[in-house]
């Protein structure tokens, strides 16, 4: 299966493809009545509950809670830090900079490691598509503004996906007889990415960062429908979708 259609697939089981497919079939059979409402009132329910605050905070925090927050003081020794791409949307014309996402975390917990002194060396894994900078460029430049020195940064710029960021970095690591690493992603992608980089042998020391949930009041509002929950619901799903089709087809996971 291509690369676009393991992005594709998976959108039409997330909460806002799945509702949009239930509003289709609803005006497929607007003739028999029961079921145009049925589907209808399904597609509702699932658009509502997933884009609440109170349960996409609850989704999202069964795979953060493994990993609490922690200081880059008290991260172990390892031979590399390992950044994760995902936190760059592209160039911003005429800046000469990526926009960060929300996921830019990443990028400075890997550089409070580095200044820290817990590994020598920062291995930056991410592609792009062809014709773009490999995200790896962009974040070595980021980290590059920070003050990170450019001779202890690696760069891997194949990768396209999680298992190809722990394949492809083996390759870099085992070169340098690195087998102890620090892996710095957002908390909710933590445990297939370690899965990931352990299924290559490397002894994995969780640096976890971007978290989503953070302590607020709980109001009326957590119960009413949000832009943001509903993507932090998505990005959930996504998490256990691809934990599953890592368990059972290797090779499609993204």
């Amino acid at each position: 299966m291509s690369y676009l259609m393991t992005k594709i697939l998976p959108l039409l089981v997330y909460p806002l493809g799945l509702s949009i497919l239930l509003l289709f079939g609803a005006l497929l059979w607007h003739r028999r009545k029961i079921v145009a409402v049925g589907f209808t009132a399904a597609a509702l329910v699932i658009l509502w509950v997933a884009a609440m605050p109170r349960f996409s905070d609850w989704i999202i925090s069964t795979l953060e809670a493994e990993w609490p927050p922690a200081t880059a003081e008290s991260a172990p020794q390892a031979d590399a830090i390992v950044l994760l791409g995902g936190m760059t949307r592209g160039m911003v014309p005429g800046m000469g900079f990526p926009d960060l996402s929300g996921s830019a975390d990443r990028l400075f917990h890997a550089a409070a490691l580095y200044r820290a002194g817990k590994a020598p060396v920062l291995l930056l894994t991410g592609g792009n598509a062809e014709g773009y900078e490999a995200e790896a460029v962009s974040m070595q430049r980021m980290l590059k503004f920070l003050g990170i020195p450019p001779d202890a940064m690696l760069l891997e710029t194949q990768s396209r996906n999680t298992r190809q960021n722990a394949v492809y970095s083996a390759a870099i690591l085992n070169a340098r007889h690195a087998r102890r690493i620090l892996l710095v992603t957002s908390a909710c992608h933590m445990r297939r990415a370690k899965q990931a980089f352990e299924r290559q042998g490397f002894a994995v020391f969780p640096a976890a960062t971007d978290y989503q949930v953070v302590e607020a009041p709980h109001t009326l509002l957590g119960w009413l429908p949000s832009a943001r929950s509903l993507s932090q619901t998505t990005r959930a799903l996504k998490e256990y979708l691809g934990l599953l089709v890592a368990a059972v087809a290797p090779g499609l996971q993204n």
